[in-house]
């Protein structure tokens, strides 16, 4: 990304002339411009989709009595297929209204889940179903594709976690002693996402669509991890207290996610055309955090806290590995991600081992003067690499 300070240096050395460097810099100061108004525009016109969606859809509710069957079907089916069309035509097709466009057609995906929850309303089918979030699902994958929409990808990376969690646990009913597959599920998952999202880099144009993906499945996959780090999910505290079973349902789930996980795994790596070791080291992060979820899962060790230990090993190693690709590849959100999961496992880890340990105005007085350093820290060191990083833009 072309700044300020490159136009001077280059005015500077002799390259430019003083008027090409006005020119330049009024030509900047005008894509800034441009840039704040279409985020402007974008934000002012998703916020009003929504507000007619919604609206749209308190009017169908607070008149559901009174329509008959038909009624409801075409208002439903209508205003879905019209939003929709009218996105499209004026942000895609005519292009004359392009940011409104894509906020219709996003609003489109919106009452299409909507459409399909008060249809199963209407013939009764259960409302956690997952059939349900699997159509929406399907509904909105194309339309990610052919308009290469980012926000109908994050709408979609939404719905597939919700889905999971549906599939595997009988519609998100289960036994209180089975919480602990509840984070396996989801890190699995996020590896299966992430991976897949990887996979989008090996077609052209599909570079932002991969980001929404892998970002949000480092986002789940990171919390799920931070979740088994504790003794009372992996560790002796749970299991000295439930027996380590799981419904055959869960079991198999979970062990077909965590397959398919490998395998994307193992596919993203070898389709890798450049053999990157950037792409080597996420390939066997992704086979090792796999290969450990399924060997805690299907292996637990009720008297023990090695699982824990592990966990935590885990985690500090995918900051790291975050922190260093972040820094070679020059991603200053990746970097910040990691020095965020860095801060609040050592903040966490901190308050487990002195808790007790401490008087309490010593725990809170070294605890704030940590957070208050650690801040400083922090903020510096993301000053630099704003400056660092600036210049070559965001990658993809």
């Amino acid at each position: 990304m072309l700044r300020d300070q490159d136009i001077d240096a280059w005015r500077s050395a002799g390259i430019i002339t003083q008027a090409q460097a006005e020119r330049m810099l009024a030509d900047l100061s005008a894509r800034r411009k441009d840039r704040a108004s279409d985020k402007l525009i974008m934000t002012v016109s998703t916020i009003g989709a929504l507000l007619l969606g919604i609206g749209a859809i308190l009017f169908v509710s607070a008149n559901w009595q009174g329509f008959s069957h038909w009624t409801k079907s075409l208002i439903l089916a209508g205003s879905t297929f019209a939003v929709t069309a009218a996105g499209y035509w004026i942000g895609y097709e005519t292009k004359t209204l392009p940011r409104v466009g894509t906020a219709l057609v996003f609003l489109g995906t919106l009452l299409l889940g909507a459409t399909i929850f008060f249809f199963a309303q209407m013939y009764h089918v259960q409302a956690n179903s997952h059939v349900l979030v699997l159509l929406w699902l399907a509904g909105v994958l194309p339309l990610i594709y052919l308009l290469r929409s980012t926000a109908i990808a994050g709408l979609s990376l939404v719905l597939g976690f919700v889905w999971f969690g549906l599939f595997v646990f009988r519609g998100m009913m289960f036994d209180w002693h089975e919480f602990p597959a509840f984070p396996v599920l989801y890190l699995l998952a996020g590896v299966l996402t992430f991976e897949v999202g990887g996979l989008h880099y090996t077609i052209e144009g599909l570079g932002p669509i991969a980001r929404v993906y892998r970002i949000g499945a480092l986002k789940v996959m990171m919390a799920s991890l931070f979740l088994l780090t504790f003794e009372f999910i992996s560790g002796k505290e749970w299991f000295g207290h439930a027996a380590p079973y799981f419904s055959p349902q869960i079991t198999l789930g979970i062990v077909l996610i965590g397959a398919a996980a490998a395998a994307g795994a193992a596919v993203n790596g070898l389709k890798n055309p450049s053999r990157s070791e950037t792409i080597t080291l996420e390939t066997r992060i992704s086979l090792g955090l796999t290969a450990l979820t399924l060997l805690y899962f299907l292996m637990p060790l009720p008297h023990t806290n090695v699982y824990p230990v592990l966990f935590n090993l885990a985690m500090a190693g995918c900051i790291l590995a975050f922190i260093a690709v972040g820094y070679r590849r020059e991603d200053l959100w990746l970097v910040n991600f990691g020095m965020s999961a860095l801060g609040l496992l050592v903040l966490v880890r901190y308050c487990d081992f002195f808790w007790e340990l401490l008087p309490r105005s010593l725990f809170f007085m070294i605890g704030g003067a940590l957070l208050v350093l650690g801040g400083i820290a922090l903020e510096r060191q993301r000053r630099t690499l704003q400056v660092r990083f600036a210049h070559h833009g965001r990658p993809q």
